[in-house]
C-alpha cells in the first residue's frame, strides 16, 4: 500500500522541513502497520519543491582541495557536575557504571581479548525522556566526572544547505570528538536516528537518509563516548536501537523536587523566612527546568518590584503561571475557568501539606 500526503506546507528552513516530514512519515507508518496491520506501508510526503542547491563548481573544487566541510564545532569545558543534578537512583547508577567502563576498557578488550569480537569498543548511550528532566546536564556531568571536554551538537547544526555536506558533517563531528577525546553529545537525536525514509523523491529526503547511513557507520567505527538525547525515542530506527544503551529520565518525585528547590534556591538569594520547601515540592508534574525558570523569574520580579526578599507567594504564583503556560503550549489553550481550577488545585495541595 502506498499513501501520499499532500499539501504539506513548504518550510523556509530545510532542516525544519526534513524533521517534520520524517516525523509525520514515521507516525503514519506506525498507525498503518501496527493498528491497521497494513503490510509494508509506503508513505510519500509531497511538498513544494525546495531542492537544496548543489555546491557551485568553484566552491566544490575548493572544498575538495582543502578537504574541509562547511561545519565548525569545538569541544568545550562541561558546565555542570553531578552535585548540581538530581536524578533517580537507578539513573545515577547507570551513569556511574558507564563512567567506570572507561577504567576497565583496556582490561576487558585487550587483556581479556574481547576486541576480537568487538574491535571498536565504545560507550554509546541514549538519554530519553521528557524535556527538562536533566538529560543535557547529565551529559555535562559525565564529561566532568571523566575529566573530559564535551561537544554539543544537534540536527540543525549538522544539517547543511548543500547536498552531500550532511554526511560529511556527521563524519567530521565524530572525528573532532575522537581527536579531542571529548564526550560527544547529540541533541534532537530522533531527527537523525529515526527510520530512513522510503519512496524518496526529493533532495532533502535523500540527504537525511544519507546522514543516517553515515551515522550508522560512524557509530560502528567510533571508540569514544557518544550520548544521544531525545524526547521521541519511539521514532528510532531499530538499527540504531541495538547499537546504543538507553537510559530513561523521568520527571522528579517529591524528594527529588525538594532537593532541586534546595539546590537552586542559592544561598546568596535574598529569601523570606517563610519559604517552605515541602510546600513547593508538593506541586507535582513539574521538571527541573520548571523549578529553575520559577526561581529566575521570581528573582527578576522581586528586583523589578523593588522588594527586599523573594517570598513564598511570588514563587507559588510564578510556578502557577509557568504551569498554565506549559499547558497552553503543549495542549489546547485553557479557558479562564480551567486556569482558575489549576490555581485552586495548587492552593489546595499546598494547604494540605
Amino acid at each position: 500500500m502506498e499513501l501520499t500526503l499532500s499539501n504539506i506546507p513548504n518550510f523556509g528552513d530545510d532542516a525544519d522541513k526534513t524533521i517534520f516530514c520524517s516525523r509525520i512519515s514515521n507516525a503514519v507508518n506506525e498507525i498503518l502497520s501496527e493498528k491497521y496491520k497494513v503490510p509494508d506501508p509506503k508513505v510519500r510526503i509531497a511538498t513544494a519543491s525546495s531542492r537544496k542547491p548543489d555546491r557551485p563548481e568553484t566552491e566544490n573544487k575548493k572544498q575538495d582541495e582543502s578537504d574541509n566541510v562547511s561545519f565548525s564545532i569545538e569541544a568545550r569545558e562541561p558546565q555542570y557536575t553531578f552535585d548540581q543534578i538530581v536524578l533517580e537512583d537507578n539513573v545515577l547508577e547507570e551513569l556511574q557504571y558507564s563512567i567506570k567502563f572507561e577504567n576497565v576498557r583496556d582490561k576487558v578488550y585487550n587483556e581479556w581479548g574481547l576486541s576480537k569480537i568487538e574491535p571498536c569498543p565504545k560507550l554509546a548511550l541514549n538519554f530519553h525522556g521528557e524535556s527538562g528532566t536533566g538529560k543535557t546536564m547529565a551529559a555535562h556531568g559525565m564529561a566532568n566526572a571523566m575529566g573530559r571536554k564535551i561537544i554539543l551538537a544537534s540536527y540543525a547544526e549538522i544539517e547543511s544547505k548543500y547536498h552531500g555536506d550532511g554526511p560529511k558533517n556527521v563524519k567530521k563531528l565524530f572525528q573532532i570528538a575522537s581527536d579531542t577525546n571529548a564526550v560527544l553529545f547529540i541533541d534532537e537525536a530522533d531527527s537523525l536516528l529515526s527510520k530512513r525514509l522510503t519512496n524518496v523523491t526529493q533532495g532533502s529526503e535523500q540527504a537525511i537518509n544519507s546522514m543516517r547511513s553515515q551515522l550508522l557507520i560512524q557509530i560502528e567505527q567510533f571508540t569514544g563516548v557518544v550520548i544521544f538525547a531525545t524526547n521521541l525515542a519511539r521514532n528510532y530506527d531499530s538499527a540504531f536501537v541495538t547499537r546504543i544503551r538507553s537510559i530513561h529520565f523521568r520527571k522528579p518525585n517529591f524528594d527529588m523536587r525538594k532537593k532541586l528547590w534546595q539546590i537552586m534556591l542559592l544561598p546568596q538569594l535574598p529569601l523570606d523566612a517563610d519559604i517552605d520547601m515541602d510546600k513547593l515540592a508538593s506541586i507535582e508534574d513539574i521538571c527541573g527546568r520548571d523549578i529553575k525558570n520559577t526561581i529566575v523569574k521570581s528573582a527578576i520580579k522581586t528586583a523589578i518590584d523593588g522588594k527586599i526578599c523573594i517570598s513564598q507567594q511570588v514563587l507559588e504564583d510564578t510556578l502557577k503561571s509557568i504551569l498554565e503556560s506549559n499547558n497552553e503550549i503543549t495542549g489546547r489553550k485553557l479557558t479562564e475557568d480551567e486556569k482558575k481550577e489549576v490555581g485552586e488545585k495548587i492552593k489546595s495541595k499546598l494547604a494540605a501539606t
